[in-house]
C-alpha cells in the first residue's frame, strides 16, 4: 500500500527530508547514452566515407545528388529511414568533413 501524503509517517520519513548527494564524479544523466550514439554515428560515418566518394565521382557532390543516389541505392540513414532528404546528406557531409580534420 502506497503512503499517504497526509500520514505522519510520510512527512517524517528521512529520505524524503534529505537533500540528493550529486557527486561531481558522477556524469550528468544520459552522459553513457550520449556517447554511445556518438560511437555509433561515427563508425556510420566512417563506413559510408569510400561509399560518398566513389558517388561524388559518378553523380557530382551536391547534397540533393547524393540524397537521390542513395536513396536510389536502399541505404539507410542512420536512424533507419529509407528516404534521404538533401539536409540529411549535408549534415553527413559536415559531419565526414569532421572526421576527417581529425
Amino acid at each position: 500500500m502506497r503512503p499517504n501524503r497526509n500520514d505522519v509517517s510520510w512527512e517524517a520519513s528521512p529520505v524524503a527530508t534529505q537533500p540528493r548527494d550529486v557527486s561531481a564524479a558522477r556524469g550528468r544523466r544520459g552522459d553513457a547514452g550520449r556517447g554511445a550514439s556518438s560511437v555509433r554515428v561515427r563508425r556510420y560515418v566512417l563506413d559510408l566515407m569510400p561509399l560518398i566518394d566513389a558517388m561524388r565521382g559518378e553523380v557530382g557532390g551536391t547534397p540533393q545528388c547524393l540524397a537521390l543516389e542513395l536513396t536510389r541505392r536502399g541505404i539507410c540513414e542512420p536512424r533507419g529511414g529509407a528516404a534521404w532528404t538533401p539536409v540529411d546528406v549535408g549534415r553527413l557531409l559536415h559531419r565526414i568533413g569532421t572526421e576527417r580534420a581529425r
